[in-house]
């Protein structure tokens, strides 16, 4: 079944409206009886089935509970510096979500080279993932930050890490994380992240960790780390 956003008006009703009634009605061409699935990305999908479809909105019934997603669990959030071209950035967003990623924070670091990000696109493109993979939560998107400011502002998540390619590492990220606990690392841009920020981030308690083997590109990286920590949690 299709999923579509949209508003839940009582504990047994939703309205869909303006792009979703579109697609609902126009393209997907359901119809009065056709069943669908709904949300508003508050932790559940609803099986549920249209009772009424007026010119510009559509009415459907909650029929049952079909999927559901907690946000009582440890959260998996990546801060990820931009790339250039911004579209290898949009990759992993995507990416990212269809992974189950709870937290994108897109950064700019010192060897950063983009530094604009369209917030809207973003949003699109993660709501566009999200129904894809029958997300009941939608993953937040952050503005972007400084890779500094972040690394101060962050000091209450439970764990943290940062990846890159210098000496000093203290492990493989999948050996290192605990999956009962909100965790945060840090990916930083082509040219990796400078002395001076690794250090910063060593002094606000940051763990300096590995992704494997071989030298990632960002984008890659930042899915790699997501798919570790998932793999963690699964097992």
């Amino acid at each position: 079944m299709d999923l579509f956003i949209g508003i839940r008006q009582s504990d047994h009703q939703f309205i869909l409206q303006d792009k979703e009634y579109h697609h609902c009605v126009r393209v997907t061409r359901h119809k009065v009886g056709d069943s669908i699935l709904t949300t508003d990305f508050s932790g559940i999908i609803y099986e549920s089935k249209i009772r009424e479809i007026d010119q510009v909105q559509l009415i459907a019934e909650i029929i049952k509970e079909y999927k559901r997603e907690s946000s009582e669990v440890a959260q998996i959030s990546i801060a990820i510096s931009l790339t250039h071209p911004i579209d290898r950035f949009e990759w992993f967003v995507e990416k990212a979500v269809e992974n189950g990623i709870h937290e994108i924070i897109p950064m700019v670091c010192k060897r950063t080279e983009s530094h604009k990000l369209k917030m809207e696109r973003m949003h699109k493109i993660i709501e566009s993932a999200a129904k894809q993979t029958l997300r009941p939560l939608k993953p937040v998107m952050h503005e972007l930050i400084k890779s500094d400011e972040l690394i101060i502002q962050r000091k209450d998540t439970d764990q943290k890490f940062i990846g890159h390619c210098e000496d000093g590492l203290e492990g493989f990220l999948g050996q290192k994380y605990n999956p009962q606990k909100n965790v945060l690392v840090l990916i930083g841009p082509a040219g990796d992240f400078t002395g001076q920020e690794i250090e910063m981030a060593k002094l606000n308690e940051y763990i300096p960790i590995s992704l494997g083997a071989y030298r990632l590109r960002t984008e890659t990286a930042g899915l790699t780390a997501l798919q570790i920590l998932q793999t963690i949690r699964q097992l």
